[in-house]
């Protein structure tokens, strides 16, 4: 056998072992990795497995209908360890304005949470869902933030069913001359 034929037949067997491989491992959600530093970055047009990407036009809309989901801000701010023996506070370095009626949820959407940053998003999606794993969550950040792809994915892998990312975020409402508000991060939970 010549090289040239041990180069195809070596495509060939490739192809097939990536072929069965394919057909026998399918994508999961959970295989779906998180993005790293840099967060604001380029990020990808296609929302993680499960998401639904949304557009300012279709989130407006809903925001003026009878089934408002609920608007999770998750632009960073600073984690300082002390704030858990005081208030929880984040520090913020500037003021945020973001879309009327949101919750800024800071760092949620890091690729590694701190457990307590977990444990903060958990809770808050509890709470701020009343427990029902279908309510609307739109999250959001800036335009181009893979912080908000990082926090649609973690939402959707903890069983919320009706995720949606809107990738242009806060750039993209501004843009059209829609209000923002003042906007304070939800505090930490503080230890005991």
């Amino acid at each position: 056998m010549n090289n040239s034929q041990q180069i195809k037949l070596l495509l060939m067997l490739g192809t097939i072992v990536f072929s069965a491989c394919a057909q026998t491992t399918p994508f999961s959600i959970d295989r779906e990795l998180y993005r790293g530093l840099p967060y604001h970055a380029v990020t990808t047009k296609v929302a993680p497995l499960g998401v639904t990407r949304i557009f300012a036009d279709d989130l407006k809309k809903r925001i003026n209908s009878p089934n408002v989901p609920l608007l999770i801000d998750v632009y960073g701010a600073i984690f300082r360890e002390e704030s858990l023996d005081f208030d929880g506070a984040w520090l913020v370095s500037e003021p945020r304005k973001n879309l009327p009626d949101s919750v800024w949820l800071p760092n949620v959407g890091k690729q590694k949470l701190r457990p307590v940053v977990e444990q903060y998003y958990r809770t808050q999606l509890e709470k701020l869902t009343a427990g029902e794993k279908n309510k609307g969550l739109v999250i959001y950040c800036i335009e181009d933030c893979w912080m908000s792809w990082n926090a649609a994915k973690r939402a959707r892998e903890w069983g919320y069913t009706q995720v949606m990312w809107f990738r242009e975020g806060v750039d993209a409402w501004s843009d059209n001359d829609w209000p923002l508000q003042d906007s304070e991060p939800v505090n930490l939970p503080v230890n005991d």
